[in-house]
């Protein structure tokens, strides 16, 4: 019996040992922040972003009935207005349809005329004389649709513009639906650039933004941003933005020319016209249990953010004026506000902000 308890301890040691250890300490996870530094100026100019020309209107022309063309006054390059024939199909048949669908509408108003008096006279059943009057109906029906076949007939620019293309010759018959031409509205011209998610936001803040296309490398066309998609392409994760911009007397840009984007990013935190520092708008917030607007400072060397009170001001076009609370160079934080907590250690990504 002695012999056996030295034999217990020692099988023993190595769950008493495994007991009183520790667990291991999980590795603190550093979130990325996006952020600003206020006080500095935050232009940035030079990125090109690549693109291609594209009408601001466009499409593809078809007739809604079908017919064999006899006329068609456009070819590719030719300049319409809006309402401009475009092509017309033979109309024979459809003015017959017309012509037959009329008969057959005059011919039902008689018969229906015929059955008020016949109703009257107790000759006709209520029922006969309510298929006379739906006779009617339908026949009126039939010749606006005849009338419509005949409209449709005839293709009209529907706004102004260029044909790109023409796919129906003369004398061709046509299937319904099928494109003739193809219409370009190129009065003005868009562009569409692929943004970077980590740029996306800071889209509206965009200034002076300039379109120079590979065909016309001295010049130069001031343009406006017309629309910003909300949802990134899943292979390349940027974001389309659709730049606009009007033609030029000198040079004329077509759909399908390459070109390249710049502008000049303003970040708020900065503005030279004004004596106050500027805070963007999404970096102040106030918390439940104060009455005063607040922001997180992240130090610089350690990434330690900090909430730090603030006196504000009024809207700029940039952001809130701020009037005390911060210095110029310190760093806030521009996003997940509501989020962030005392003493918690950020990473400000440098894909995200740009000095």
């Amino acid at each position: 019996m002695k012999l056996l308890l030295p034999v217990c301890l020692l099988i023993l040691t190595p769950f008493l040992t495994a007991c009183d250890s520790k667990p291991p300490e999980k590795a603190e996870i550093i979130r990325p922040i996006a952020a600003i530094k206020v006080g500095e100026s935050q232009k940035v100019s030079g990125r090109q972003f690549p693109g291609k020309a594209k009408a601001t209107q466009e499409a593809n022309l078809a007739f809604d009935v079908s017919g064999k063309l006899i006329e068609r006054p456009v070819d590719i390059g030719s300049v319409v207005k809006k309402g401009d024939v475009i092509a017309k199909l033979n109309p024979i048949d459809f003015q017959a349809k017309v012509k037959s669908t009329k008969a057959e509408l005059k011919k039902a108003k008689l018969n229906f005329t015929r059955g008020k008096k016949l109703i009257k006279d107790g000759f006709i059943s209520q029922r006969e004389y309510d298929r006379l009057e739906a006779a009617v109906d339908v026949a009126e029906a039939d010749v606006a649709v005849a009338n419509k076949g005949l409209a449709d007939s005839v293709m009209k620019a529907p706004f102004d513009g260029r044909i790109a293309n023409t796919y129906v010759e003369n004398f061709q018959a046509v299937l319904a639906k099928k494109a003739v031409v193809r219409l370009l509205d190129t009065t003005q011209i868009e562009m569409v650039v692929q943004v970077p998610e980590n740029l996306i936001s800071k889209v509206s803040y965009m200034e002076d933004i300039k379109v120079t296309y590979d065909t016309f490398p001295d010049v130069t066309l001031a343009a406006t941003i017309k629309e910003v998609s909300n949802e990134a392409s899943q292979t390349t994760r940027t974001y389309p933005v659709t730049l606009l911009m009007s033609q030029r007397d000198d040079v004329e840009i077509l759909p399908g020319m390459a070109g390249n984007a710049t502008g000049t990013l303003v970040m708020p935190g900065s503005s030279e016209d004004l004596e106050q520092l500027v805070s963007p708008v999404d970096a102040v917030f106030t918390p439940d249990t104060e009455k005063q607007d607040h922001v997180w400072v992240i130090n610089e060397q350690s990434g330690v953010v900090q909430l730090r009170k603030i006196e504000t001001s009024y809207l700029t076009k940039y952001g809130i004026q701020v009037t005390s609370g911060l210095q110029a160079g310190e760093w806030i934080a521009i996003a997940g506000v509501h989020t962030l907590r005392e003493g918690q250690k950020v990473r400000i990504d440098s894909n995200i902000v740009t000095e």
